[in-house]
Order: C-alpha cells, then structure tokens, then sequence
C-alpha cells in the first residue's frame, strides 16, 4: 500500500503489515556544552544537541528570578543530570556537575524552607513548563 492509497482512505489500513517500518533517530547526548539551569529549564533540555523544536518553534523568553521557579530550574537539571549519567555512567565531569548542582539545590531548599511536604519545584507535575508555551 502506498502512502498515496493510506492517504486516499483516510489512513483506514486494512493490513498494518504492509505499513512500511519507521526508523526512528535520536542524537548522540555527549556532555560537552550544556545550557545554563534557567536556559535549560526554557528549553525543555540542558543538552543544546537534544533541542530540536517541533516546527521550529522556540520559546525565548527569560524566567522571572523567584524561588519557585530557580528551585525548578535546578531541580530540572539534576534530574536531566541523572538521566543523562543513566547511560553514560563513566563520565566524570557530568557526575562532578550532578553533584554540584545537587549541593546547590539542597543548599536553596534550605534557604528558602523547602520541604518535600509542600509542593514546590516538583509542582511541574500540575503546572505547565516553559517549554510548553503557555502565557505567551
């Protein structure tokens, strides 16, 4: 079946097995240059070879400085930190980062009376990111 036959039927397959097969991509992470935490955050990734906009589609706009959202923002990239060492776990400069961007954030939780009871830079799980361009 050609694209132009899926297409005539309103993607209505009568045998999937004649679907040709995908072939996915995903770059190669390398932890090299990296954005900054608030940047990150904007971008959805702190690995500039991962930002591929749907469309092209770039928010750039700047985070305001509050607790909440630099609490998220470090947050996001310890965890961006963690899944990247998930893979490569023998890449000392990214562990040194995640270890110090874990002490950083610690550090703000304590400063700003963070604790895990309260939702705060784990709010992401109800609130929409930057990344997902709401209030633009």
């Amino acid at each position: 079946m050609s694209n132009d036959d899926a297409q005539n039927t309103g993607g209505n397959y009568e045998n999937i097995s004649m679907l040709p097969l995908a072939f996915p991509y995903v770059p190669t992470q390398c932890f090299e240059d990296s954005y900054s935490d608030e940047n990150a955050v904007v971008r959805g990734t702190m690995f500039p070879e991962l930002d591929l906009p749907f469309k092209n589609y770039v928010i750039n706009s700047a985070l305001p400085q509050t607790p909440d959202t630099v609490l998220k923002s470090l947050h996001f990239v310890c965890s961006e930190l963690r899944l990247y060492l998930d893979t490569h776990p023998e890449d000392a400069k990214a562990m040194d980062y995640y270890r110090k961007y874990c002490k950083k954030l610690t550090a703000l939780k304590e400063q700003y009376g963070e604790t895990s009871e309260r939702p705060g830079y784990n709010s992401w799980v109800y609130d929409p990111w930057p990344w997902e361009g709401q209030g633009e």
